[in-house]
């Protein structure tokens, strides 16, 4: 019988205890046991103690052995101290957390279920409640970003993210050296960015060289407002975003215009993809209607030249010659007369040295979308957070 015992004690895991009895009841495998020793060391003078005050019993939940469900049933010490007899304290367990029913292996088993898994899924897959899986997974999955190393950080992306339909907006702010989320905040105004500044340290606000974000006015403002050393970077790829959408916003004007004048808007309509594809991505069908149609329209053939000659700007390596080629480019819009170019044109001029930045520290909001499209797939995973701070958490231990 003790041979059975020991071999129980051994398959708990858990060292300084001694097995007294086990039994099946239900599918549950129970094993009762008890310390090694029965001392402990008092909170308030230090000194070691074993005057048992009283005893009480507590089962915890512990990992599965062979496939069955186990409980521990432990007995509670109290223990008073010659200091103070009167305000006895609890002899604490190495492997069970304060003011917890399960032991700290079988929490451990439930956060690796969490991270790779719902909330949801692991409550019915272990019986257990969903408040109590969720507390298991915040504390180690703080615990584990608690833990690692701090790095100065230099470079942040900032974005926006949908946190639920209706222009509900959150912020998160990236390390774009260390590819992981620095914090994310409520709201996308210029006071919400400032108040998130201005509530970290000097030091780490002087440390940051540069912010890649898009063409956000609250962005760039409350960036300059909170970081002194810090630059605007706006992203090159919402650049040539902002100019394929005026580009189209010309196809639809002139489409609306041939269905109203000829009654026929076919001819522009299948032109959209073909019209704002690369050049030798074009399919040879794709080419034919393109061209046939800007033959027709030359004010189309017009955007699809300033389009691709636009091309050239990333393909540049110093600040100067960038320059150059906005001014450059500005002039053949201004011949184009184009209005939808045109008002590209302006915004060229509000945020020109804000793109010019990137040529003294190259970062874009590339890792920053990619990190965007990452926590979509965990709200959409989780049907959802209506707790902020359990999305913070998860996000900040998955998008690492």
């Amino acid at each position: 019988m003790n041979n059975i015992l020991d071999f129980t004690a051994q398959m708990l895991g858990v060292q300084d205890l001694k097995v007294i009895h086990t039994y099946v009841n239900n599918g549950i495998f129970t094993v009762c046991a008890m310390p090694s020793t029965i001392s402990g060391i008092c909170p308030k003078c230090g000194c070691t103690t074993e005057t048992i005050h009283d005893v009480r019993v507590q089962d915890y939940i512990h990992l599965p052995i062979w496939g069955t469900k186990t409980v521990l049933v432990l007995p509670i010490f109290r223990l008073e101290c010659k200091c103070d007899p009167d305000h006895p304290f609890d002899l604490r367990y190495s492997f069970i957390r304060e003011y917890q029913r399960q032991t700290i292996p079988y929490e451990i088993y439930i956060y690796n279920l969490c991270k790779q898994n719902t909330i949801e899924n692991v409550c019915l897959l272990e019986g257990i409640s969903h408040g109590k899986c969720q507390r298991i997974f915040n504390h180690y999955a703080q615990e584990e970003i608690d833990s690692r190393p701090s790095k100065k950080v230099r470079f942040i992306g900032i974005d926006d993210l949908a946190r639920r339909k209706g222009h509900n907006y959150n912020t998160a702010v990236y390390d774009l050296e260390t590819h992981s989320v620095i914090a994310m905040f409520r709201g996308r105004t210029k006071e919400d960015v400032i108040a998130y500044f201005n509530h970290l340290s000097e030091e780490f606000r002087n440390d940051i060289e540069a912010a890649a974000m898009d063409m956000s006015r609250s962005y760039c403002n409350g960036v300059l407002e909170t970081l002194p050393n810090a630059k605007p970077v706006i992203d090159r790829f919402h650049v040539s975003q902002l100019l394929h959408d005026q580009v189209d916003d010309a196809r639809k004007h002139i489409q609306n215009k041939v269905r109203k004048e000829e009654g026929d808007k076919q001819k522009v309509f299948g032109i959209r993809w073909a019209l704002l594809k690369n050049f030798e991505d074009l399919e040879a069908d794709e080419m034919n209607r393109l061209f046939k149609v800007c033959d027709e329209y030359p004010e189309l053939g017009e955007c699809f030249a300033l389009k691709e000659e636009f091309r050239k700007f990333f393909k540049i390596n110093t600040k100067e010659n960038a320059a150059a080629f906005i001014d450059y480019f500005k002039e053949l819009v201004e011949e184009s007369q184009i209005p939808e170019l045109l008002s590209f044109n302006q915004t060229l001029d509000h945020w020109r040295e804000y793109i010019l930045n990137y040529y003294d520290c190259k970062i874009s909001n590339g890792p920053t979308e990619g990190f965007n499209h990452k926590i979509k797939n965990i709200k959409r995973r989780a049907y959802g957070y209506r707790n902020d701070k359990n999305f913070e958490i998860r996000v900040k231990l998955e998008c690492a």
